[in-house]
């Protein structure tokens, strides 16, 4: 049994050990100084303070340190496997292996908060000191627990700062630019650091030298998402990183046994199955820099290679965790030390920028870059702290996902509204191509309707004449003159009906392409002579109408089917006569050129209307009024003639011109070539 005066002796020494605890109401400086006074006190040369935040997240709280080796091992405490220590006991720590290490729990009740572990050399600890010792802990234990209440309460007053103007940026839907300034400025700002960034990660248009192992995963990339992740089991080479890298919010180990993100573009289909798929690297890209340090500073790349920065690997290794280095120790390369410039800013935080993670701690989303933060000396980052900007970034990420969302539905109903009036204007086309085709069926059923009754008309009348002239020669009184004529009345309808007849044969070849082609040389003008006076002798007798031939004034030949040529002279000249006004004038005109024959014929007739001269020449169709006026045809003369101006390889033009109110100058010219081509 221990007497007053030992315990008097105790109580005392705990009491200066603990005296700390009242110095001030910031209780990470009060952990500094108890931190000191227990190194003090119990002759050591080292003394640390760790706090579990998590079950397997530890954090440095304080620290006490006499010389450099037991200094220089403090940012590597957190990747140590810690034992369990209820009571003081000794510790062979890898880290310090010549030392007498002891470590004793910190509780809060029945909960594990941390550990006080000391660094001593040659001091032997007693049963009385190792006792002091888990008292002193217990006090320890208080003191974490009213420290990580404040460093709570003191980022909870943060968080009001951080949202506020992040939250007014997204609802103005400021681009996603402006976000990350925003962000970043805030984050800089609160948190009384010295420069942030904001990282993203797209695939490079650079092609690599060699290909990658076809063992490696694959990544999807969308247009607008730099990179995307779809497998966590490729290791990453950190280096030494592992022993400057500590990672907050997973359990401390190696980098290299820690899963990494795979890091490949969606890989081509291998040839046969045996090449192996060639993929680009991928490029960090710089979006945002936030830097509140006084004094010029050199200016940053835009991009550069992941491959080539130990700080993005260890980073993207260990996502979806916060990725933390805090020393000025970091295996870092010439890119890390350009665009970290961790020598000048050793406390960096790299906070993957990705949406939410599944309860197993896998991504649900892709990381696509990261938020950097950094300080100019080192610093403890809290986990609530890591959260609070974690949320930050899922804020972002949000926006970004609703934005994406928005934009994906906005051109799908776009594409929708495109769609509907596409097939609205191909309808309405449909529409209107069945209305005119409608039309013409119509006009084709009023055509044909015409056409029977002009064909018909045209047939009956010869057949009647015929039929009445053969009566009337039945008759045994008929007198030699009268049998004559009747035979004549005879002969001329029986060739109108052949005309007729041979008419629709010929229009039939000539559409067909089988009429025979007989070139041949033959005199022009003489041919339209004795064509127009013969067919005068007409129209003198019926409707007493002059001729006036205009041919020129030497003989000329030409090379064409002369048949054809006869024919379409014949049948304007006669279509001349049959719609001049009677005792009225019709001009004939002949042309030699060159190359060409020109023939022209015009007469005084009534006007055609515009809307008749695109089709004159259509079969059957007969200009507006011409059967009302009850003028002979079948509507077949104008087409047989374009036919056969085609058939020699010729044009056609008709012109109307009005003269008076009632009275058109009507004209037909028709151009051959002098030599026919031979196909």
């Amino acid at each position: 049994m221990q007497d007053s005066r030992e315990i008097d002796y105790f109580g005392q020494r705990i009491l200066q050990i603990v005296q700390p605890l009242a110095a001030g109401e910031d209780r990470r400086e009060v952990l500094a100084l108890l931190a000191q006074s227990i190194a003090n006190n119990f002759a050591a040369d080292g003394c640390w303070i760790l706090q579990y935040t998590f079950p397997d997240t530890v954090r440095v709280a304080a620290s006490a340190c006499v010389s450099h080796r037991t200094s220089s091992i403090s940012d590597r405490l957190p990747t140590c496997e810690i034992p369990a220590a209820p009571t003081p006991i000794q510790w062979r720590m890898p880290l310090l292996p010549d030392y007498h290490v002891t470590i004793v729990e910190t509780r809060n009740q029945a909960q594990v908060t941390g550990c006080v572990i000391l660094a001593t050399k040659g001091v032997e600890w007693y049963r009385e000191t190792k006792l002091i010792l888990q008292i002193v802990a217990d006090y320890v234990g208080v003191a974490l627990i009213e420290e990580d209440l404040q460093a709570q309460a003191k980022i909870a007053s943060v968080y009001p700062l951080l949202h506020q103007r992040l939250t007014q940026a997204i609802v103005e839907k400021q681009p996603m630019e402006r976000l990350f300034e925003v962000a970043v400025s805030d984050m800089v700002l609160a948190l009384q650091l010295k420069r942030g960034l904001v990282l993203t990660l797209k695939a490079s248009n650079k092609q690599p030298a060699q290909p990658l192992e076809t063992a490696a995963p694959a990544v999807v990339t969308e247009p607008d998402l730099p990179f995307e992740v779809s497998e966590w089991d490729r290791p990453v080479n950190s280096g030494s990183n592992q022993q400057t890298a500590a990672v907050v919010g997973g359990k401390p180990a190696p980098l290299e046994n820690r899963s990494s993100v795979a890091t490949s573009i969606q890989p081509d289909l291998p040839i046969s199955g045996l090449t192996p798929a060639v993929k680009p690297p991928i490029q960090v890209q710089i979006v945002t820099e936030i830097d509140v340090r006084p004094g010029e500073r050199h200016p940053l790349p835009p991009s550069f290679l992941l491959e080539n920065s130990q700080l993005c690997k260890a980073a993207l290794a260990n996502a979806p965790n916060p990725t933390i280095f805090n020393g000025h120790d970091l295996q870092s390369t010439s890119i890390d030390r350009l665009v970290f410039q961790d020598d000048r800013l050793p406390s960096i935080a790299m906070i993957p920028l990705m949406g939410t993670v599944t309860p197993n701690r896998q991504p649900a989303d892709a990381v696509w870059g990261w938020l950097v933060l950094q300080h100019d000396r080192s610093r403890q980052w809290h986990p609530v702290e890591l959260k609070l900007l974690q949320a930050q970034i899922l804020q972002i990420a949000l926006a970004r996902i609703q934005r994406r969302a928005l934009k994906q539905a906005g051109n799908a109903i776009a594409n929708r509204t495109s769609q509907v009036q596409t097939s609205l204007q191909l309808q309405a086309k449909l529409h209107d191509v069945g209305r005119k085709r409608m039309e013409k069926l119509r006009q084709a059923n009023d055509f044909k309707d015409e056409f029977i009754s002009t064909i018909g008309h045209e047939l009956r009348t010869p057949l009647t004449s015929m039929s009445l002239a053969i009566k009337m020669l039945r008759q045994a009184d008929v007198d030699p003159a009268r049998r004559e004529q009747y035979l004549d009345i005879l002969e001329d309808q029986c060739q109108r009906e052949i005309k007729l007849v041979n008419d629709i044969l010929k229009l039939q070849q000539l559409e067909s392409h089988q009429l025979e082609f007989r070139p041949q040389q033959i005199g022009i003008d003489r041919l339209v002579s004795e064509q127009a006076t013969i067919v005068a002798e007409r129209w003198q007798q019926s409707k007493e109408i002059e001729l006036s031939l205009h041919l020129p004034s030497t003989s000329s030949q030409i090379e064409t089917d002369a048949d054809s040529l006869k024919h379409i002279i014949e049948e304007l000249l006669i279509n001349a006569g049959k719609f001049a006004i009677p005792k009225t004038m019709v001009e004939v005109w002949l042309t030699i050129e060159p190359e060409r024959a020109i023939f022209k014929i015009a007469n005084l007739s009534k006007p055609i209307a515009s809307a008749d001269l695109p089709n004159l020449f259509d079969r059957f169709r007969r200009g507006e009024g011409v059967t009302q006026q009850a003028i002979a045809g079948t509507g077949l003369g104008l087409a047989l003639v374009k036919s056969m101006v085609d058939h020699i390889q010729g044009t056609i033009v008709v012109e109307s011109t009005a003269v008076e109110p009632t009275i058109a100058k009507t004209s037909f010219t028709v151009a051959i070539p002098t030599v026919l081509e031979r196909h």
